[in-house]
């Protein structure tokens, strides 16, 4: 009798470790653990996977993404994911030093200006990044297909009514002139609508702008009648009050979408929501006829 239940409970033991073991690999095959570099990655991965993937930001909410330095956490948080995505070399070099199985974004892209690394401004550039993306996720779970080609359907669809209103109301702008208090960011949209755009820094916020460079801006400002200049809300506000201060210009903000407060992330802003509210102000600063 003895033997009889130590025979059942060897036997109990031996079931409960495969069941245990069959529910892993299925966790593991139905769930993905990734990480994202900046909140590019993270919001085109958040519109191609829904809730497929458990995501981790490594540029925390509310940090300048350009002054990023990896943490003890960071290499933590590399070591738990299963796929890192990155936007590109250019802007996050320490990506591929953290990990030489990075997944970089940025490739194949259709549009690309040697000036402004901010490649995601195009909206073109955004939908190569999204199909990146997903033909990734795709090819390392099969099963994802379906649900990822419906998710794109939906962000292409936003997208395209996104182009469909910056073509509509950037043309009918009194002033084709962006002043920002700010890098170089926006390039592709002064592109793509024939706006120009004047930044007081580099792309990628390593030089400060001269007190020439200042005063040629502020010139400019007062002699055009300028009355909205840009900045943006990961900066530091003291230098763009001043500006508005001497010249009289009110302040609205651009978002580059590299970086994020806390208070968007907690709102769960996405990129095609940024790039609204972008439009929404570019309307109002430029004296767009169509608001």
């Amino acid at each position: 009798m003895k033997c009889y239940f130590k025979e059942t409970a060897v036997l109990l033991f031996c079931v409960a470790v495969f069941l245990i073991s069959c529910g892993k690999k299925q966790e593991d095959k139905n769930h993905l653990n990734i990480a994202v570099s900046s909140y590019v990655p993270y919001t085109f991965a958040k519109s191609v996977l829904g809730n497929l993937a458990n995501l981790t930001l490594l540029i925390s909410p509310g940090t300048e993404a350009h002054a990023f330095e990896p943490t003890p956490k960071t290499i933590k948080d590399l070591k738990q994911a299963q796929v890192f995505f990155y936007t590109s070399n250019f802007l996050e070099p320490w990506a591929l030093k953290l990990d030489r199985k990075a997944v970089m974004l940025a490739k194949n892209l259709p549009q690309v200006l040697p000036t402004d690394p901010h490649v995601w401004m195009s909206f073109d550039n955004a939908e190569t990044m999204a199909q990146n993306l997903a033909n990734y996720i795709i090819k390392i779970r099969p099963n994802f297909e379906t649900r990822i080609k419906q998710n794109m359907i939906a962000f292409f669809s936003e997208i395209n009514s996104l182009k469909f209103l910056y073509s509509d109301i950037l043309p009918t702008c009194k002033n084709r002139t962006i002043y920002h208090i700010g890098h170089l960011a926006f390039g592709y949209i002064a592109r793509d609508y024939n706006l120009e755009f004047k930044a007081l820094f580099s792309a990628d916020m390593d030089q400060e702008p001269s007190a020439k460079e200042i005063a040629e801006l502020v010139k400019a400002i007062k002699d055009n009648k300028v009355k909205y200049i840009f900045s943006e809300e990961q900066l530091n506000p003291a230098l763009a009050l001043t500006i508005s201060q001497e010249t009289g210009a009110q302040i609205l903000m651009l978002n580059t979408i590299e970086g994020i407060s806390k208070e968007d992330f907690m709102e769960g802003k996405t990129y095609q929501t940024l790039m609204l509210e972008n439009l929404k102000n570019l309307a109002v600063g430029l004296e767009c006829k169509r608001q």
